[in-house]
């Protein structure tokens, strides 16, 4: 984050606060610089320790104080590292603006490197905002400097990254490049873990352009390097991933061992959430295969491991497609149940096109499992939600719906 010929200085708490006087006179000056330093050294200690509020306001205080003496250099350092505590901290566009005062500053020291670098941490928020377009943008202006100022480790972040959001917006093709110069300046630097990185991104978009062969490839050398640093979390990603990939190459028993790799890793890591879609992997291969006992198993245990996750979304997906699977095992007592779990997290926070679709949806299980009232309920609590939300597509799915199952609505009283 700084130089480490920083000299540590002590200096009372109450002193790093202020906003220092303008400078006057040699001692002015003295007194400034040994604030800033102070405010610096322990700033810098906060940031480790993880109190990104204290270490904040501390490196504001810096700013002042370097902005006071004109030291453009450490100013933008502590423009950079405010806007790293407010990113820890979740106030992301604060964090933007921060890192956009550090560009700034770095663009009049004329520092190209820094000016890239300050450029990758915007692109990485935007992309994680999901704000691509501008992710791109800033990302356009990192990448020439970055290579210009020869920082072959942020380039390579920064052309992975620019290759993630190609593939995001359904450019692969143009994507290649990038990941093939990330992936280039990885081995020279050989460094495992941007190595790993580059390869578990470009997979995605060698998948996206229908070569699952190249995905498993990547994938396979994304695994190897994270296997190699000890990162059992990465590497049970990349056993997911590649159950994409062998599924789509036709090899279903060899995506199925993969994917219950990822299952038993996520399951040691406690990562309920990961599990629940490994688990659902496995369960519509299974049903795929007509093995409906075991797909429902699967099923189950994905809807548990969403709850436990606290996903009361992927909850209510996974109780639907538990319920698909006992519908195709003739089960429809079984499925309506399931359903009527479903029912509940979906008016609890589901929005009304959601919870239409899924009254319909229950409505017929229902009908299929022989309870009419139950089908009759349904139906009319979804036309009262569609009428509440005013929406005349599902009033008509509603119509549709009482139509095919010649369920009038209950009379008013």
């Amino acid at each position: 984050m700084r130089s480490q010929g920083r000299l540590i200085v002590f200096v009372g708490l109450a002193a790093w606060g202020l906003v220092p006087a303008p400078v006057t006179a040699q001692e002015d000056r003295a007194r400034v610089e040994a604030e800033a330093r102070g405010q610096a050294t322990e700033a810098d200690r906060r940031f480790k320790e993880k109190d990104y509020a204290g270490a904040l306001l501390l490196y504001q205080a810096e700013r002042a104080s370097r902005a006071t003496l004109g030291d453009l250099r450490y100013e933008a350092y502590a423009a950079r590292a405010s806007g790293c505590c407010l990113a820890e901290l979740g106030q992301y566009d604060a964090a933007v603006e921060a890192w956009n005062a550090a560009r700034g500053l770095d663009a009049k020291r004329e520092d190209p490197g820094f000016e890239g670098y300050d450029c990758l941490l915007i692109g990485n928020v935007e992309v994680g905002l999901g704000r691509l377009r501008e992710a791109e943008h800033v990302l356009e202006q990192a990448l020439p400097r970055l290579s210009q100022a020869g920082d072959r480790e942020h380039e390579a972040d920064a052309r992975r990254l620019m290759g993630r959001v190609l593939t995001l917006t359904a450019r692969a093709p143009q994507a290649d490049p990038h990941f093939e110069r990330a992936w280039e300046l990885a081995a020279s630097l050989n460094d495992a873990q941007r190595l790993g990185d580059v390869g578990a991104d470009w997979g995605l978009a060698a998948l996206e352009l229908g070569e699952p062969g190249r995905a498993a490839e990547y994938w396979d050398d994304a695994r190897r390097a994270f296997e190699g640093l000890g990162l059992p979390g990465p590497v049970a990603l990349m056993d997911r991933q590649l159950g994409d990939a062998l599924l789509a190459l036709g090899l279903p028993e060899a995506a199925a061992a993969r994917v219950e790799q990822a299952a038993e890793a996520h399951e040691r890591l406690d990562d309920p959430a990961k599990q629940a879609d490994d688990l659902s992997f496995l369960a519509e291969l299974k049903a795929s295969e007509r093995a409906l006992p075991q797909a429902i198993a699967l099923a189950r245990r994905a809807v548990s491991a969403h709850r436990k996750a606290d996903d009361s979304e992927g909850e209510r997906e996974a109780l639907v497609l538990l319920a698909h699977y006992q519908s195709l095992a003739g089960d429809w007592k079984r499925s309506a149940a399931t359903l009527a779990d479903a029912v509940k997290l979906v008016r609890r926070d589901g929005e009304p096109a959601e919870q239409v679709r899924l009254f319909i949806l229950a409505a017929g299980v229902e009908r299929r499992a022989g309870d009419l009232d139950r089908e009759r309920a349904l139906l009319d609590e979804a036309e009262r939600t569609a009428k509440e939300a005013k929406d005349d597509d599902l009033a008509a799915s509603v119509a549709d719906a009482r139509r095919a199952g010649e369920v009038p609505a209950t009379p008013k009283r």
